[in-house]
């Protein structure tokens, strides 16, 4: 067993080199609720970097480091389809109980001897903490904390006040937590959070999206998202949406409308079938929805995060539009004049390139379905120019769309159709993902050269232009060969 292999090695190094190692963190936390994963964490006395550099030239592993200051360094294994990523990080004080008095949650505050492990587990039978033998545990976990009383109450609690000014990142990491487990936080510990939550200011951008992007990944977040945003911490990440306007909308107004979105699109995500039942193919449709959202953007983060970050983000545009006679917002393209105000949130958060290209294009495109509704009928060629103008981002817009229009719908917009609406967003999905070869990539019926060699074109940017106009026509049923497509430019051209 591949585990089995990866204890037995360190135990032996940490032997050899006369180093007391300790299974501490998550991984003991998960491991006592009885699900641990693929991520182990060591607290070592000495020099911890030395210990798994030689762990990872015996099991042939890549070896990272992390923090050479603190001495923390992660090795990556890989054997048989098994993948384990291993943490080894030097005592923080002078003994194991100094360690575990620095760090965050009581919960992760726990640490058991590696080699009183490996016993344990051979007196088990097996590696995992069986509900039934955990009694064995209380005599060898070092737990000055009480997390294990913490564990089994389903409680997040700071081992002191200083937790978070320590690191005000474990602010967004305590919600984390609570999210991924399905426990409470203890009020004391939501007032520290709250006292420090303009800290985050002086968190790196990379360790806020890390953390913040972790709660989004959770399939029901709008809980943690209200807590968050009540203790101050998203006004802290989300300056330039959530500020006051000069408007007559007020700031409460327009953020808890993006609250409202939030809850409705993850809703929406988490049944996509459901919300388009009047499609005629929900299930169908809803499972290609969910594959979607599923899939990575950027290593380490989903479409479906990044769409919750969009509906926190796709109204700041109203903060900069115009005003009417009366006095009162308008927002006629709101949508494209707020695409500063996510840019400067990506680059806070030091997002990727194509994380930014994805905000901003959901972001900016999301009335657009809308605007085709109310301008019905709308032709087939029409569709076909949204299908190409949005690219990969179709689904994910119009999901967001229709979140924005049912928040707008439960905050008194009586004008709005919405059962019309979802009618409209289930048919687009239909077409986009069922009628492909009609309304996305139609056949091409010509090429360029044909052009060129039938009406005598010289080579330019122009033929793109013309080459699109025959798709249109193409899509709208007035040209089906290749004979009609040349004739119809000619037209075109003879104009």
């Amino acid at each position: 067993m591949f585990f089995k292999n990866i204890l037995e090695t360190i135990a032996g190094l940490a032997s050899a080199k006369n180093k007391k190692i300790y299974l501490v963190g998550g991984f003991l936390r998960d491991l006592y609720l009885g699900n641990p994963g693929p991520d182990l964490d060591f607290a070592v006395s000495g020099n911890a970097m030395e210990l798994a550099k030689s762990v990872s030239e015996i099991l042939q592993g890549v070896y990272i480091p992390l923090d050479r200051i603190n001495r923390v360094a992660r090795i990556v294994l890989e054997s048989g389809g098994e993948k384990w990523q291993i943490d080894f990080s030097s005592f923080k004080g002078v003994s194991i109980e100094e360690d575990l008095s620095n760090r965050d949650f009581t919960i992760n505050a726990t640490a058991l001897e590696l080699f009183a492990y490996i016993k344990l587990s051979e007196d088990n039978g097996d590696l995992a903490a069986r509900r039934s033998a955990r009694w064995r545990w209380h005599k060898q976990l070092i737990d000055p904390h009480g997390g294990l009383a913490d564990i089994e109450n389903k409680t997040i609690r700071a081992i002191s006040n200083y937790v978070f000014e320590a690191d005000p990142a474990r602010i967004l990491r305590g919600a984390r937590l609570a999210g991924k487990l399905g426990f409470s936080i203890k009020p004391e510990t939501l007032e520290l959070m709250k006292q420090s939550h303009w800290l985050l200011q002086e968190v790196a951008g990379e360790r806020i999206w890390a953390e913040l992007s972790a709660v989004l990944a959770l399939p029901q977040s709008y809980h943690w998202i209200t807590i968050l945003d009540e203790i101050g911490a998203l006004s802290e990440l989300f300056p330039l949406t959530i500020k006051p306007t000069s408007q007559a909308r007020s700031r409460e107004r327009v953020w808890a409308h993006n609250l409202k979105t939030y809850d409705l699109l993850e809703k929406l995500c988490g049944d996509p079938g459901g919300e388009l039942s009047s499609t005629g193919r929900a299930g169908e449709l809803g499972e290609l929805v969910r594959q979607h959202l599923d899939q990575s953007l950027t290593t380490g983060r989903r479409r479906i995060q990044l769409i919750k970050t969009a509906a926190l983000l796709h109204d700041p545009g109203q903060a900069v539009t115009a005003m009417n006679r009366e006095g009162q917002g308008t927002f006629p393209d709101h949508s494209k004049a707020g695409l500063k105000h996510v840019s400067e949130f990506a680059r806070r958060l030091r997002m990727s390139k194509t994380e930014e290209a994805y905000l901003k294009n959901v972001v900016g495109s999301h009335m657009d379905s809308f605007s085709l509704f109310k301008n019905m009928p709308v032709e087939p060629a029409a569709i076909h120019r949204f299908f190409t103008k949005l690219g990969q981002e179709v689904t994910d817009i119009l999901l967001l769309s229709l979140a924005n229009a049912a928040a707008s719908a439960a905050g008194g917009e009586e004008s709005l159709d919405l059962p019309g609406y979802r009618a409209f967003v289930g048919n687009f999905l239909c077409k986009y993902y069922f009628e492909a070869g009609t309304y996305v990539h139609p056949p091409a019926l010509v090429k360029g050269k044909d052009l060129i060699a039938a009406l005598a074109l010289p080579p330019s940017k122009k033929l793109g232009v013309l080459l699109d106009k025959i798709t249109e026509a193409q899509v709208n049923g007035q040209v089906t060969n290749k004979e009609e497509a040349i004739a119809y430019v000619a037209g075109l051209l003879a104009k």
